[in-house]
Order: C-alpha cells, then structure tokens, then sequence
C-alpha cells in the first residue's frame, strides 16, 4: 500500500500532465543547485560520495535515497550534483536527502562489478549514519532516474545475489518504496538500444564476463532476480523517446 509519504515524493518528482510542461534540457541544466548539507566520501574517486541534505527540526526524518542517472557514463554535469536541485524541495517537506554517487562504467574501477559495488556501499551506508542525522529507515524511498532507475531497482533485488557474486552484500539495506523513473528493469532487452543512445561499450563494462551458456546479465539486470521485498512504483514519461512506457511494461508484467 502507498503511504502518504510515497504520493508526496511521486507528487514532486512526477508532475501530472495536466499540472506541467515538459522541461526543455536547457531549462532543467540552469536550476539552481545548492551545496548539501553534508559531503559524505566512502571511496578514493571523486564520484565515491553521498550528499546528504538535512530538514530543520529534531527528526528523526524519512529518508529519499537518490541514484542519478546519465547512461552510466562519466558525462559533464550527470554525476550527483544534477539532483542537488531536488534537496531543498524535499527538506522543505522534512524529508531528508541520501543521494549517491557512484563510479560510471566508463570511469576506472566502474562497471562490473565496480559500479555495483558502489551503489551498494552507498545505499548501505545510510544504516550505519541513520543514528548520526537523525534518519528514520523504517520511512524510506529509493529513487532513482534512467540509469538510476536500473541502479535502483537492482539495489533493491540484490539481497538475492548468490553469496559467491562479485557483487554480493551481506545484510543489504532494503527500503520499504521504490521509484523508478524511466528506469531499465530488463537491462537484457534493453541492452541493444544503449549503443545509440548511450555510446559503445557500456552494456560489455556493466556486464559480467561468462563463458559457455552462462548469462552475463543475471546479476546486473533487475528481472533476472527476484522481485524486491519493497513496494515499487515505476513511472514513465508519455513522450520520452529513449526510455518509452514499453520498457516500464517488460519489468512490470509477469
């Protein structure tokens, strides 16, 4: 069941058709984007980080985690500082804000399993400085954008990775929601679009290298595993041409 907190976070990050226009790219890049509250490091890279923003008051507050997207590249202006705009709306709301960083596939250490090891630690993380900025886990939501999306979707299956992945984490941090907006859920079927929409070679660095029959994709693509243990929320945009309502259905449907 929604909570009311969930239809908030939907209502700020999914406007209704009938209540706005689409954003021109060259609008949505001039906003503003303050600094967060707190810069968290949890690796060397400069892309190993989590900004954190944090609501006035006492707490403790729920928690929106973010996963930017970018075609999972080291692009200009697509690392977590494209979300930075979204802090002060929701800590206007008392929602604290945990967005993550990671290494893209096209950065050193990124990819397979790097990528997914940062998300990993990232999203973790918040269980081990929840007590520290006054977090409430038992009200949170993992949200996550295009790339993000898949990411997020992913963070929240991986409790089902075999303990002998790459990728594997003990005690995982599973949130109650999940948001995935024009994420990829079934990297697979998706995977022979990202060549023109993202460039050559990242599907090959997000995968794992098997031989034989094995499936590179069982560990990365959220439809290889079970379904999350999370409520999820997948949202879509009527006219968005890379990552169109369809790819929302493939994950969706049984």
């Amino acid at each position: 069941m929604l909570t009311r907190y969930t239809y908030l976070l939907l209502g700020l990050f999914a406007a209704s058709p009938a209540a706005s226009d689409p954003v021109e790219l060259s609008t949505f890049v001039a906003l503003p984007r303050p600094a967060p509250t707190v810069e968290i490091p949890y690796g060397p890279a400069s892309s190993q980080g989590i900004d954190v923003f944090l609501p006035d008051g006492p707490g403790p507050h729920p928690v929106a985690i973010l996963i930017h997207g970018g075609c999972w590249r080291d692009l200009p202006g697509a690392g977590r500082e494209q979300l930075r705009h979204l802090g002060p709306q929701l800590t206007q709301h008392s929602i604290a804000v945990w967005s993550v960083g990671y290494r893209r596939a096209d950065e050193p250490g990124g990819g397979y399993p790097g990528t997914f090891q940062d998300v990993a630690e990232a999203v973790d993380r918040v269980q081990s400085e929840a007590a520290r900025y006054r977090l409430d886990l038992s009200r949170t939501v993992l949200v996550g954008h295009s790339a993000g999306g898949h990411l997020a979707l992913w963070a929240a299956a991986r409790r089902h990775l075999s303990g002998t992945s790459a990728i594997y984490k003990s005690a995982p941090f599973v949130p109650g929601h999940v948001i995935s907006l024009a994420g990829i859920g079934d990297l697979k079927g998706f995977a022979r679009f990202v060549p023109t929409i993202c460039g050559p070679g990242i599907i090959e660095r997000l995968t794992t290298r098997v031989s034989g029959s094995g499936d590179a994709f069982a560990e990365v693509s959220p439809v290889a595993l079970p379904a999350p243990d999370a409520e999820i929320v997948m949202v879509s945009g009527v006219l968005d041409r890379l990552v169109p309502p369809y790819v929302a259905f493939d994950y969706a449907r049984p």
